[in-house]
């Protein structure tokens, strides 16, 4: 029995849909590396990092300003400085503290939003 070839590379490419193409390679549950921390007045720091990688660039963004910072000195401070030194980011455990030139007049404290329903 001689099948059609285009009705062979039909089936086949059927077969290869429904199971190679039809699923992602990776079913993961997304994380998101954001933490949310709330400022002594009143104001919210959103901080992108990943946790196991404490020296890659991560990101800070605060009253709408979003800046890459890069890690400074030894990983357990948390220092993270953005290229020009106007914004610094320093943190240990859930404390935490943000100078941002030109929008703050003084650094400010933050506490790490561990109740925070953000995905």
């Amino acid at each position: 029995m001689n099948a059609h070839p285009l009705a062979l590379a039909g089936a086949l490419l059927a077969a290869l849909a429904s199971s190679a193409w039809g699923q992602a390679s990776n079913t993961a549950p997304t994380r998101s590396f954001t933490s949310e921390w709330v400022c002594s007045n009143g104001r919210t720091v959103l901080v992108n990092a990943h946790p196991r990688r404490p020296r890659e660039v991560s990101h800070v963004t605060y009253f709408g300003n979003r800046v890459a910072l890069k890690p400074t000195g030894p990983a357990k401070d948390g220092r993270h400085v953005s290229a020009d030194g106007k914004v610094v980011w320093q943190y240990q455990g859930n404390e935490g503290q943000l100078s941002f030139e030109g929008l703050l007049a003084e650094p400010v404290t933050c506490t790490r939003n561990t109740t925070s329903t953000k995905k």
